[in-house]
């Protein structure tokens, strides 16, 4: 998958049915190419571009560097001197690449250019990631809610002749249908003769974003499917990337996908995957209002409060369409051996910071957020409101 991040105002604006303009050079990982900086963030590619935007462009959140999901199989070096580490791609690869740090149960390596090593403290500091955490006996890691999206599936339509294949408003039941492969009588998906899935008549295939995807696990738990359709293809490496409108090549092809990068996709903030494309309302819930640069989160993310803040925690589960995303840090990093650049990353990612060295909650940050299709969250200074869960390997 190509990088997605554009400087905002610059980028072409890429509107789904419309033909895509060329784009401006994309920026990936740090920049300038070769910097090495004190905090680390791999994982989640649904809030890549927002980070890449946040420690990038000014005012930045200093001293962070983010690195990109994919390619898939590419190295990445955080530190001047450091190895070449395999890029974490996805939620649940940048919270093991976290834990394989940080874990001092056992001896943890992660993958390198040369074959395995032990990760060093200085090479990751924080995972992003789209999914919550997996919850144990231990309190390894704390989540800390970053910023508001939602997920629907994206979908190549059928949008001449009959029937059509436009519009859609999809039940849980009906996505149930379609990933699990188990029919539900009385509704708009059916199955032809041969097990291949329709909607109002017309063939789709449903795919799946690669293993390790944290909107991939989200999307399946809010639809209540354990085992994917034997025709849903889910090879254990090089799978599909998240977020790709350029995986969807034939009519009726459909995936899930982040309403927040759908937004920022839509509106030219990073680069259109997505023209020719639509995404579909859920349970009568839209993923999106608007159109064009207007296009903003919709009813799938939930309501907010007088200051157009989200301020109710998602419910999560079967049914439940709308998440938080987190930026996850070793929970040692709030307790009392914590270090000084530990405490100085935890008030990044959970204050507005200063002027000189502003903070996730910061204006400036906001803004970005927003730019970036997701909604601005009110309880991320909240401790209470943070989940906990255990590394992962």
């Amino acid at each position: 998958m190509k990088s997605k991040f554009l400087i905002a105002g610059v980028a072409t604006v890429a509107v789904a049915g419309a033909i895509s303009m060329a784009a401006p050079a994309a920026q990936a990982d740090p920049t300038p190419a070769g910097t090495f900086r004190t905090y680390v963030a791999t994982g989640s590619d649904t809030t890549q571009d927002v980070w890449n935007a946040l420690s990038n462009v000014s005012p930045q959140i200093k001293d962070v560097a983010s690195y990109d999901a994919f390619p898939q199989g590419s190295y990445i070096q955080t530190q001047s001197g450091g190895n070449s580490w395999l890029r974490p791609s996805g939620s649940g690869n940048g919270v093991k690449f976290l834990s394989a740090a940080y874990d001092t149960s056992g001896s943890y390596t992660w993958p390198t250019s040369t074959g395995s090593a032990a990760v060093p403290t200085t090479d990751v500091s924080f995972a992003r990631s789209s999914s919550g955490p997996t919850t144990g006996a231990n309190d390894d890691l704390t989540y800390i809610p970053f910023a508001r999206d939602a997920v629907s599936v994206a979908y190549y339509p059928k949008t001449t002749g009959s029937p059509t294949l436009t519009g859609l408003n999809l039940t849980t039941s009906e996505l149930n249908s379609l990933y699990s492969g188990v029919d539900v009588s009385g509704d708009q998906v059916t199955f032809s003769g041969t097990g291949t899935p329709l909607i109002n008549s017309v063939p789709v295939q449903p795919k799946i974003p690669q293993q390790g995807s944290g909107t991939r696990s989200f999307f399946l738990g809010a639809i209540g499917v354990g085992t994917l359709a034997s025709y849903i293809s889910d090879p254990v490496t090089g799978g599909l990337a998240e977020n790709d409108g350029g995986v969807l090549t034939t009519v009726g092809d459909l995936i899930p996908f982040s309403a927040a990068q759908w937004i920022a996709q839509t509106k030219g903030t990073v680069t259109s995957t997505v023209s020719g494309l639509e995404i579909a309302s859920i349970n009568g819930s839209a993923p999106t209002t608007g159109s064009g640069v207007s296009t903003a989160p919709g009813a799938l993310f939930g309501g907010v409060d007088a200051n157009g803040l989200y301020n109710t925690v998602p419910t999560g589960g079967a049914g439940s369409f709308n998440r938080d995303t987190y930026n996850v840090v070793p929970s040692s990093f709030f307790g009392g051996s914590a270090t000084a650049a530990q405490i100085t990353l935890r008030t990044k990612l959970t204050s507005a910071g200063s002027l000189a060295d502003p903070g996730v909650v910061s204006a400036g940050a906001k803004t970005k957020i927003t730019n970036y299709g997701f909604g601005n969250l009110s309880y991320v200074t909240d401790s209470t409101k943070y989940k906990h869960g255990i590394f992962l390997h």
